[in-house]
């Protein structure tokens, strides 16, 4: 049976994404030792010999908060990384679209009751680092909860022995993510024990 959910879709395509860990620095000697990237396909065991790339996609919440200033009514888009827990601003709700779920949709490490509470959490601090205000907006509740997925590639490669690294890509914004993000893949992939691909065109 098919499920949709809601997700962000893929801006930065494969080969792209293949081109950005391919490019020359040091730490590949400046392209000397690059070796071509695979892109890993569904039922296809050849296409995942590393160095490879494959589309994963990550739970996060979508969360609105009700919020007043001066007496006025403000809401406040946030969004809960499902593992990571990091919470930011959320102006791209309106970017969320179905897609069928597959074995490349991670689940989530929060549920929404924790999510909520990082939301609130997360953007009181937001609200309280901003300078120049004085008359702050106050939390006064959470008004809605969705989950969504978001794409990131993930490049499988070979360090010195048998040990396996890897490194992301945003697959919306084409930006390096961070080490939280790259904990909450692992954990994730931990918990999930199938890191299926997804089949994302080129």
């Amino acid at each position: 049976m098919d499920i949709t959910v809601k997700c962000l879709a893929v801006r930065f395509p494969s080969k792209r994404a293949a081109a950005f860990f391919e490019q020359p620095r040091l730490a590949n000697l400046y392209g000397l030792l690059v070796k071509p990237t695979n892109i890993a396909r569904p039922g296809d065991p050849e296409s995942r010999k590393m160095p490879f790339i494959e589309c994963l996609w990550m739970p996060a919440y979508a969360v609105l908060l009700r919020t007043t200033v001066r007496g006025q009514e403000k809401m406040m888009w946030t969004s809960v990384d499902a593992w990571a827990g990091d919470v930011t601003l959320f102006d791209a709700v309106v970017e969320l679209e179905p897609c069928e779920k597959t074995d490349a949709f991670l689940p989530p490490g929060l549920d929404e009751t924790q999510a909520a509470q990082a939301a609130r959490s997360g953007l009181q601090k937001y609200i309280l680092r901003r300078r120049g205000q004085m008359n702050k907006p106050v939390i006064e509740a959470v008004e809605q909860i969705e989950l969504f997925y978001f794409p990131l590639w993930i490049y499988y490669f070979a360090r010195r022995g048998k040990h396996i690294d890897i490194k992301l890509l945003d697959a919306v914004t084409g930006k390096s993510a961070g080490p939280k993000t790259r904990l909450g893949v692992l954990n994730a992939l931990v918990a999930d024990r199938r890191g299926a691909a997804c089949d994302i065109n080129p």
